[in-house]
């Protein structure tokens, strides 16, 4: 419990920092502003189609700079927060965002690096210690596993309720709607893997939910892949204009959910497994010699 306070403490300090936000986008070009809503990004238009919406450059950048200021080393923690970090802008500030909002199939691989590259790399920074040491509360070590099984069914229930036809429209058309989303899709991400990567005594069960995530996730990919018409045909103009039918647009997204996303599950899966052979080895390995007594010995 500790380390959600924590990390919800992180969460306020990110909120109050947001509060002169109204004033700025008034004063700001709209171009600059505009969040990944639904849209159609032509292929020349791509490298063009930044996002600097401050409702989520702000809450980027307090996040870096409470990391940064509650963990001033220069570690494999601060190497893995900074690369999930990075992950975040290229899925959230790229044209990459915008393109989410055009096809079917760039949301989808925008969704994998949401869902699970860069809460993954910044679960392993352990950030709820580093961002409470920075808002001025004591911060011992924050360990996973106690609220896996929670934390499983809330991400996953995240990702079946984005693709339902009705609130992905509602993601796309209603900015409120898309900023609570993403916020809820990301936290939650964040804690996901946090229970599963954090949890050294419980690297089996951590395995076994990430086989069972990728079971049912994988079944919406392929539901996505098989089915016989388009879920979403908000996006059909958008597809059209990358010349692809809105159904060939869903397929591929299908594929990126189905495929990649269960190769990254069974890469973590693998991980954990020789991660769990290796700590059953190191006993066996460093084993004292225990002398056995001979015959002669004994009799001496």
């Amino acid at each position: 419990m500790r380390g959600h306070r924590m990390i919800a403490t992180a969460g306020l300090t990110a909120a109050a920092a947001l509060a002169p936000l109204p004033a700025l986008a008034q004063a700001e070009p709209p171009g600059l502003l505009e969040l990944c809503l639904a849209t159609v990004l032509r292929p020349g238009e791509v490298w063009q189609a930044w996002s600097f919406s401050p409702w989520v450059v702000v809450p980027l950048l307090v996040a870096l700079a409470l990391f940064l200021l509650g963990h001033r080393r220069a570690d494999g923690r601060t190497a893995a927060f900074l690369a999930g970090w990075g992950v975040l802008v290229v899925a959230l500030v790229s044209p990459l965002c915008r393109l989410a909002a055009t096809l079917v199939s760039a949301h989808m691989a925008q969704f994998m690096l949401l869902t699970i590259v860069a809460p993954a790399l910044i679960a392993l920074a352990r950030p709820g210690e580093a961002m409470a040491r920075a808002a001025g509360f004591r911060a011992g070590s924050i360990t996973g596993g106690r609220w896996m099984g929670l934390a499983a069914v809330a991400y996953g229930a995240l990702v079946w309720l984005w693709h339902a036809p009705t609130v992905y429209e509602t993601v796309l058309l209603d900015p409120t709607a898309h900023l609570a989303m993403f916020a809820l899709v990301v936290v939650a991400s964040v804690w996901f893997w946090s229970e599963h990567l954090n949890a050294p005594k419980r690297r089996a069960q951590a395995a076994l939910s990430l086989l069972a995530t990728a079971a049912h996730t994988g079944l919406l990919g392929a539901i996505l892949t098989f089915a016989p018409q388009s879920f979403y045909p908000l996006l059909s103009a958008g597809a059209e204009a990358w010349q692809l039918s809105p159904l060939d647009d869903q397929q591929i997204a299908g594929l990126v959910m189905w495929v990649v996303g269960g190769a990254l599950y069974l890469l973590v899966i693998v991980l954990l497994a020789w991660r769990i052979l290796s700590d059953e080895a190191a006993p066996i390995e460093h084993a004292p010699e225990i002398a056995i007594p001979t015959a002669g010995s004994q009799g001496r």
